[in-house]
């Protein structure tokens, strides 16, 4: 059994002598080369990496260009274009820059379909590159229902140029090209000057009403109801104005139901040969109604030649 003495413990501890400092020293010089040697192989691999990555790029560019992007047989020559009556193919290429003999690659397709479809009358866009020479470009314009005027007077003139359509939804459109079916819908008067806004949907609740009112419209089978003009410039209640110069007022809400009625009163107009002048459906029973008077006969016109005669044979 060995028995650890003071002695032996501070042998123990006693520092290493100098010859395994100069070891120790020389095994860490000799990692630190090691290092160095990694670091500097890592550092050419990268390098030679790095340029053969840009010498097969350059390479690939140039065989590309040489290719695709420099070669004529790429050169547009067929641009087809269905525009739905949005603009015309002047108006097409002036907003997006394409031209005839551009290279179809050069081509920044993701760009041109972002510049249609910030136009307001532009539903959709659908763009194709057809081999090899070829672009086809399908516009798809939005179903305006109505104009919007600014104006709270119906008996204003009718002037497109200052006003603005509007779809289904609310969004407020001016177009490039007036439609001759454009002339056809009818106008909403009253509308707050401020809110009225080309390219954004209009949040009024007035209008929303009047779009309704136009959409069951539009639903009613066999409807004999046509509006020129409606007036929300009241609040609580739309006048309308029909093909037959008619006063029509409507409440906000059940359009169905006063649509039906109306219905109702135009064949009854119809079948009798009478001319409605003015109705208020916000009234449920007893709907007022006035109708246009029938004109009387006009007199006849006598000459001179016949009133002598009728003088003659009155005094015989």
């Amino acid at each position: 059994m060995i028995k650890h003495t003071r002695a032996n413990t501070v042998e123990k501890r006693r520092p290493p002598c100098g010859r395994h400092l100069l070891n120790v020293k020389m095994r860490a010089v000799t990692a630190r080369r090691k290092r160095h040697r990694l670091l500097a192989k890592l550092s050419a691999f990268t390098l030679g990496v790095t340029l053969a990555c840009g010498f097969a790029w350059f390479g690939l560019a140039k065989a590309l260009d040489k290719l695709f992007f420099d070669n004529q047989a790429y050169n547009l020559s067929n641009l087809t274009l269905e525009l739905d009556g949005v603009m015309t193919p002047k108006d097409l290429l002036a907003e997006t820059g394409i031209h005839i003999g551009q290279n179809i690659f050069r081509i920044d397709l993701a760009e041109t379909d972002r510049r249609l479809r910030e136009l307001p009358m532009v539903a959709d866009v659908v763009i194709e590159r057809l081999m090899p020479d070829g672009i086809d470009i399908t516009l798809t314009a939005r179903d305006p229902v109505a104009w919007v005027s600014s104006s709270s007077d119906a008996s204003a003139p009718y002037t497109p140029t200052e006003m603005l359509l509007v779809d289904d939804s609310g969004f407020l459109m001016k177009p490039r090209l007036l439609q001759p079916e454009f002339h056809q819908l009818p106008i909403i008067y009253g509308v707050k000057v401020a809110e009225i806004k080309e390219g954004s949907i209009l949040h009024n609740d007035d209008l929303w009403q009047a779009l309704s009112l136009l959409r069951e419209a539009r639903n009613q089978a066999g409807s004999l109801l046509v509006i020129r003009s409606l007036n929300l410039a009241k609040g609580y209640c739309i006048d309308a104005l029909t093909d037959q110069q008619a006063c029509v007022k409507f409440a906000s809400g059940d359009f169905e139901t006063q649509l039906a009625k109306m219905q109702r009163l135009l064949q009854h107009c119809r079948d009798t040969g009478r001319e409605l002048e003015s109705v208020n459906l916000m009234v449920r029973k007893n709907t007022p109604v006035k109708f246009v008077m029938a004109s009387l006969p006009p007199p006849p016109v006598l000459n001179s030649k016949t009133s002598t005669q009728k003088s003659k044979s009155k005094k015989n």
